[in-house]
């Protein structure tokens, strides 16, 4: 049984306890929702689209808005457990949510179920390896670079930055999990890698991305993007990436991905630490280039994951047009 089908069947058993209401979960195979969730109250029904996802954060969130319009039906949240600030979020934003301890949301008017407090019923289960750090920077990796599934361990180790006995550990994993297939004489292919895509980016958000931040800073610079040195390891993510893609996102926020952070580019550029500074420097995290790379922009895949993050309307709408234009293509090709 899959983490899915786990908490769906721990699901089933929370809802016989909502007195009044009869719950029917079918799984679907559809490209938007996991399962149609079925509620019926004496003579009415209710229908709605469940994802089910292992965790809820800004990431999940952010993916979840950005697919709001695709839904047939109106759409729930099934996951292992919401925390109460989390679940206030949801809330605030009418996003349905049920969790296996039993707490919930579901507002379809005359139809409103809202349960509060509970407390989860085991520990939080532990990540999947292949989405700690290692195994993130690999799986980017392979989602960027279509093909490379075949490449040897060392070529892979070097160019996702990690320790060569990392790969097969990784590459393993991927087999398991049902993301990488034998394909006859070709060796090996990825597959599924929609779901794969959004499991990376909901765990990049919580295992890799606060591993390689160094912080926020300002500039007392005026205009200073116009006169901004740009080292030649630095790449443009997030907002100002976005606006170079689509010539469309008027960036507030500035994200830099930087291989190696010298004061002298701090100086140059007259930049100092601030907490609530509007620009953010992280470590790149990966050594290959890619299609944007002359344009000084990490690859989309890293630009889509940000502004996810951020949950900002502006930001999941220009998320949704990176995604239709760089990455689906991509995506679909299992």
């Amino acid at each position: 049984m899959n983490n899915k089908s786990a908490i769906l069947t721990s699901i089933e058993s929370v809802v016989k306890l909502y007195k009044g209401l009869n719950f029917e979960f079918n799984e679907v195979s559809d490209s938007y929702a996991d399962a149609v969730m079925t509620i019926k109250c004496d003579n009415a029904v209710w229908n709605f689209d469940a994802g089910i996802k292992s965790t809820i954060n800004p990431s999940v969130i952010g993916q979840f808005l950005q697919k709001l319009p695709l839904y047939k039906n109106p759409p729930v949240l099934i996951t292992s457990y919401v925390n109460s600030k989390m679940a206030e979020e949801l809330r605030s934003r009418n996003i349905n949510f049920i969790d296996t301890a039993g707490n919930a949301f579901v507002y379809s008017p005359p139809l409103v179920i809202d349960i509060q407090g509970n407390k989860p019923i085991q520990k939080e289960q532990q990540v999947n390896r292949m989405y700690r750090s290692s195994g993130l920077k690999i799986i980017f990796t392979l989602l960027c670079n279509p093909g490379l599934e075949n490449v040897d361990y060392r070529t892979l180790s070097k160019m996702s930055n990690v320790a060569l006995g990392s790969v097969g550990w990784v590459m393993r994993d991927l087999k398991q999990n049902g993301y990488l297939k034998e394909s006859g004489k070709k060796g090996y292919r990825l597959v599924n890698k929609e779901d794969l895509l959004q499991q990376w980016v909901s765990n990049y958000h919580n295992q890799l991305r606060p591993k390689i931040t160094l912080g926020r800073y300002s500039s007392i610079k005026e205009n200073w993007i116009n006169s901004l040195e740009i080292n030649e390891t630095m790449l443009w993510g997030s907002e100002y990436a976005a606006k170079i893609i689509t010539n469309y996102l008027r960036p507030e926020q500035y994200t830099m991905y930087i291989h190696e952070l010298k004061t002298e580019f701090l100086i140059k550029n007259r930049l100092h630490k601030s907490p609530d500074g509007n620009i953010e420097i992280l470590n790149k995290f990966w050594t290959f280039d890619n299609e944007w790379t002359n344009q000084h922009v990490v690859p989309p895949l890293l630009i889509y994951a940000d502004l996810i993050i951020s949950k900002l309307d502006r930001n999941i709408e220009t998320a949704k047009m990176i995604y239709d234009k760089e990455l689906i293509g991509v995506i679909k090709q299992d």
